[in-house]
């Protein structure tokens, strides 16, 4: 389990630094929101300036997926969205994934706390109209990277054969309300694009 947490962890050490060098490149260090959708346009999410991404495979514990990430950064928050690509479309192989995903990230910050509440996200067709709702789960935790308190808001889905999170790493806010009008634009902005059944 461990090495698989790590390796997600560097995957995600690699994107950051793909996204530092997009900052230095010229990017606005002042949030500028844009809609963004996934690598086969089947989501759509806000992110504060124009990502970096890769794609590499990676294990989730004991999956190996490959995963899509983009991400931007502001300041010295940092904000992705990642699809995996699973093996199958079963719900325990989703759950597996959905789940494996959310210790790697608690594992990547250190996490001292953390909460979990079950909410949903809404199903759009590729015209942006609601067709549907998917059970999810937001993530709020607190912990350390490289020695930093941070805080991280998380969101977890699986639809089909995929499995998608959203994340949001900052430092511990000094003035948490207006820090967290950043974290509900990103959070809640997630859609799932899908031009058939809803569930």
């Amino acid at each position: 389990m461990k090495p698989a947490l790590r390796f997600v962890g560097r995957f995600g050490i690699a994107l950051a630094a793909a996204v530092t060098v997009g900052m230095l490149a010229g990017c606005s260090p002042e949030y500028n929101w844009r809609q963004m959708s996934g690598p086969d346009q089947d989501y759509l999410i806000m992110l504060p300036a124009k990502p970096a991404t890769m794609t590499r495979k990676i294990r989730l514990e004991e999956m190996e997926v490959s995963m899509a990430m983009q991400g931007a950064k502001v300041n010295d928050a940092t904000f992705t969205a990642a699809v995996a690509t699973l093996a199958d479309a079963s719900q325990e192989t989703r759950n597996k994934a959905v789940q494996a995903m959310q210790r790697g990230m608690l594992t990547n910050i250190a996490a001292q706390s953390h909460r979990a509440e079950s909410v949903s996200v809404p199903i759009v067709d590729s015209m942006g109209a609601r067709r549907g709702s998917l059970p999810a789960t937001r993530l709020l935790a607190e912990g350390s990277v490289k020695g930093q308190p941070v805080r991280m808001s998380a969101g977890f889905t699986a639809f089909g054969a995929r499995a998608y999170q959203w994340v949001l790493i900052e430092p511990v806010p000094k003035n948490p309300q207006k820090a967290d009008e950043q974290v509900k634009t990103f959070i809640e902005s997630f859609r799932l694009v899908h031009t058939g059944a809803s569930q």
